[in-house]
């Protein structure tokens, strides 16, 4: 603004040392053909003021210099005002959406909100205080632990945690991540074997170590994920984004589809299980014991483990790792892979989630065949640790009534509702024209030249 007047004013100065020179007669010619100017005056008289021959722009009122650079002021008072409301308004917006996006109920859906930072629909379904306060507190404990995990990383990545707390770590891991495939999902969810109170024990302890809810609760959750896979009633529905099914079911209200569905699926098989009834009374007293206490104090003591780091890296970081490779299930396996047993429904075959999860990663098999207990087609226990586990305990007379399914079973299936991956649904593959697998009318329709009748091989 102070460049600008600072322009005008020299404009204006030498438009008044031009106007005293003297002026040709086609200059005042052309001066007297303006049509938007005033007739009465005359623009070539040296004697008048530049301020009445060429006003400033504004009101006509001022004429000094010294009220120009009053409008000019006020309007930069009025410009830096403006800016300072806007960048005000941004500052709030931005402040309060994720605020307003973490705090409180998002459907995360497209079908109810154009975008996650649109505002909510009228008819946008309304919430209990109960279940506010709820999503509230998973919301806060969600993001604690993460940022714990972090901490503990930064342990590991800069060499402040010994070799043993890393390795008591993951073999905890390994064996909640183990307990919550064999034990909550394929013995508890499904009853695909049989297991006596030896067994069950153990599994229950390790499984309250992952930190994924008791059993009583996973049980009524996975099955009403597998009676309505992929809809409303869905607790972690894939077809709501790869966030939602992966982490973001945690973090909002339930639909009210999955809360109708979650009191009709049948648990009282589950309850009469003394071993489950026993940690859904004490859940948190043994969550607290076993997820944190115990993983904590066990390097502190033996091993003379820092406590801080002990705790950050056994207790926070190997939780959050080993929780989202079960989360995994959840969204990678229902977004990526094949589908060679039933190309019409979501969940895939995907080595990496079986990896990452202890073996239930052949999520495509075990949506069409939930009661196997290998929970894939493959006697292979590389990537189905719990598989391997349940296999052993069958052995010494812990697990017993191991159900499977049969290679005739999946053949039909897989030539039925395959995505025609598996090998069952190609034809044969044969090494050369005396394969017996080459039928016989392949070879009647094949053609041969130069055929002799009568030939004799050196």
């Amino acid at each position: 603004m102070v460049t600008m007047y600072l322009v005008v004013s020299f404009r204006c100065r030498d438009n008044k040392i031009s106007k005293m020179a003297p002026k040709s007669s086609d200059q005042r010619e052309s001066n007297e053909n303006i049509s938007v100017l005033p007739t009465s005056i005359n623009y070539a008289d040296p004697d008048l003021e530049i301020d009445e021959q060429f006003p400033p722009p504004g009101p006509s009122s001022y004429k000094s210099g010294g009220d120009l650079s009053k409008v000019y002021f006020s309007s930069l008072v009025n410009l830096a005002t403006s800016g300072f409301y806007t960048l005000f308004g941004l500052l709030k917006y931005s402040i309060l959406r994720p605020y307003i996006i973490f705090w409180h109920e998002l459907s995360m859906d497209p079908r109810v909100r154009l975008s996650p930072w649109s505002p909510p629909p009228k008819d946008e379904v309304k919430i209990s205080r109960r279940q506010i306060s709820i999503v509230r507190r998973r919301r806060f404990f969600t993001l604690l632990v993460h940022v714990l995990a972090v901490v503990g990383f930064y342990y590991c990545i800069t060499g402040q945690v010994k070799v043993y707390t890393v390795l008591w770590a993951v073999m905890l891991g390994v064996a909640s991540s183990t307990a919550v495939t064999a034990g909550a999902h394929r013995l508890w969810s499904h009853h695909s074997f049989k297991a006596t109170w030896q067994l069950r024990l153990p599994l229950m302890v390790f499984q309250t170590m992952a930190l994924e809810f008791s059993i009583l609760d996973w049980v009524r959750n996975h099955r009403v994920h597998h009676k309505f896979v992929d809809t409303d009633a869905d607790p972690h529905n894939a077809r709501r984004g790869f966030f939602f099914s992966h982490v973001g079911w945690v973090l909002v209200a339930p639909h009210p589809a999955f809360l109708a569905a979650r009191k009709r699926v049948y648990v009282d098989d589950v309850q009469r299980d003394w071993v489950v009834t026993f940690q859904a009374r004490y859940y948190w007293y043994l969550n607290i014991l076993l997820c944190y206490i115990i993983p904590t104090v066990v390097p502190w003591y033996f091993w003379n483990e820092n406590f801080w780091a002990a705790h950050f890296v056994a207790g926070h970081l190997r939780q959050v790792i080993f929780l989202h490779g079960t989360f995994t299930i959840n969204s990678i396996a229902h977004k990526w892979g094949t589908r060679p047993y039933d190309r019409r429904i979501l969940p895939t075959e995907n080595m990496f989630v079986s990896f990452a999860s202890m073996g239930d990663g052949w999520h495509n098999y075990h949506h069409v065949f939930p009661w196997d207990y290998k929970n894939s087609e493959l006697w292979d226990y590389k990537l189905n640790l719990s598989a391997l586990l349940v296999d052993i305990c069958a052995k010494i007379g812990w697990a017993y009534n191991l159900k499977t399914v049969s290679h005739k079973m999946v053949a039909e299936r897989v030539k039925k509702t395959g995505d025609g991956t598996h090998p069952l649904s190609q034809d044969k593959v044969i090494w050369g024209w005396n394969d017996e697998d080459m039928s016989r009318q392949e070879r009647e329709v094949a053609l041969i030249t130069h055929e002799k009748l009568f030939c004799k091989q050196n």
